[in-house]
């Protein structure tokens, strides 16, 4: 997969100019602290992991492995969304919205962002896993066409088939 190129700039539903912008380094020290600052830790999936060290060593992975997405408020990291590469054209997807910022269309904003990305390269289908109580996310999902496919344990495997057009 090639990295992500373009910028996009929403107000979020509180009124704040949010920039979505492909990953670079710069941001590295403000996308952990926004990882530091989350609360509750370990609340999505296990996830970010509660051991500091262990927290950076993973978004350190996420950087290395994935493509990479970052939300700003000005210049503080207030949200990250990934995709990695799987057999047969497939992606993983994952976001994380800082709690200060939830329910305010930012995570839709970027979801959408990432399906117009995925379709231009030519991805057949993205994947993803939800906790089943996070009704949030999974309204997210659904409203950017996303169908459930299974369950396995306490989450939701869901995939959306990308069409070209």
């Amino acid at each position: 997969m090639r990295f992500f190129s373009s910028k996009k700039k929403i107000k979020s539903e509180k009124g704040h100019l949010i920039t979505i912008i492909p990953y670079e380094e710069i941001y590295l020290t403000s996308l952990i602290h926004m990882y530091d600052t989350y609360n509750p830790p370990g609340s999505v999936l296990g996830l970010p992991p509660l051991d500091r060290e262990k927290r950076h060593q993973w978004v350190q992975d996420m950087i290395n492995r994935g493509t990479n997405l970052v939300a700003l408020y000005g210049d503080i990291v207030i949200g990250h969304a990934s995709l990695f590469s799987m057999p047969v054209n497939w992606a993983e997807y994952f976001i994380f919205i800082h709690q200060d910022f939830q329910r305010q269309g930012i995570g839709t904003a970027i979801t959408f962002y990432v399906i117009d990305w995925a379709k231009q390269e030519s991805l057949s289908t993205i994947w993803l896993t939800v906790e089943r109580k996070n009704y949030v996310a999974i309204s997210l999902c659904r409203k950017a066409g996303f169908k459930r496919i299974g369950s396995s344990g306490d989450c939701w495997e869901m995939i959306l088939t990308i069409t070209q057009e």
